[in-house]
């Protein structure tokens, strides 16, 4: 048994068929095949079923794919304790980030990254909490920076809390709504008002604020930050947004909008790595960026 074939059938596994993994790992589909087969000889036990034409682990494949995950994930950690020696000359990171911190952080911290350590493989997700926490634990991703307020009783993970930035309404320049003296939340919503995925907390404080029963307060969920601004320059949508002006180049063109009652709204951005492994080299200097990218849009 090789980590090689472990690979392959781990691939199988994120890919869902035989043609895709093969194309995932950069092998023919009969030699990914042929992998598979030997795997499943020096185990003497049949791994994938292949009936009609799906592909369906058996009980002892589950087994064999969840201790295959474990076994690469410590054969990387091997080859980043090395890299921790040697710097950053070669390596990789995979980063993953809510839509507010790809917003705020992810194409700054991605290009400083990039120009400090140009020979360096990134990879940057955007997703929920829920769906990064998930890669996390599956060793897809070595890190994640998100709004962690409904991770914080999930076991596993360790949680660095960075600093809060504050978070505004937005709106076009000559939005209706900036002649008002004073705009409440229910003003607000007789636009099209939207923003990302938000927390329970978050979400259910906001609609405590509304005495409607037809609508929650955001009618249109998005979390692409592009498409948020995009909608409030072109259809007079008030988004919500972090309000860092060093970092988030997705409200350039944009006005902050004073709401009553939402005055000291902030992100509560964690960086979230797994329980008891060692950070890459990487990883170790791409948190240091982003602790310093935040202090310094805080000044």
């Amino acid at each position: 048994m090789q980590l090689r074939q472990l690979q392959h059938l781990v691939a199988l596994a994120e890919q869902g068929s035989f043609g895709r993994a093969a194309q995932a790992v950069h092998l023919s589909q009969p030699a990914l095949s042929r992998s598979i087969d030997t795997l499943e000889d020096n185990l003497q036990a049949r791994l994938v079923d292949r009936a009609y034409g799906t592909v369906r682990f058996t009980q002892a494949g589950e087994l064999v794919l969840t201790r295959a995950r474990e076994l690469l994930a410590d054969a990387q950690q091997i080859q980043r304790d090395v890299l921790q020696l040697e710097g950053l000359a070669i390596g990789s990171l995979a980063v993953g980030l809510g839509p507010f911190a790809a917003s705020t952080l992810g194409r700054m911290a991605l290009s400083l990254m990039t120009q400090r350590h140009p020979q360096l493989l990134m990879r940057m997700e955007v997703a929920d909490t829920a769906t990064l926490s998930e890669r996390l634990h599956r060793r897809q991703l070595d890190l994640f920076i998100a709004d962690t307020r409904d991770l914080k009783k999930q076991p596993g993970l360790k949680l660095v809390r960075l600093p809060d930035l504050p978070v505004s309404f937005f709106v076009q320049p000559k939005h209706p709504l900036r002649r008002l003296k004073q705009v409440t939340l229910e003003k607000a919503m007789d636009y099209p008002l939207a923003g990302p995925n938000l927390p329970a907390e978050v979400a259910a404080h906001f609609d405590r604020q509304i005495h409607r029963d037809d609508r929650g307060v955001f009618n249109i969920t998005c979390d692409d930050a592009g498409t948020l601004r995009h909608l409030a320059l072109t259809a007079n949508a008030v988004i919500l947004a972090p309000h860092a002006p060093a970092l988030n180049t997705d409200t350039d063109a944009l006005v902050p909008l004073p709401v009553t009652g939402f005055a000291r709204m902030q992100t509560h951005y964690s960086l979230v790595t797994l329980a008891g492994r060692t950070p890459s080299a990487a990883a170790i200097v791409y948190t240091r960026l982003v602790t310093e990218l935040m202090q310094r849009s805080r000044h």
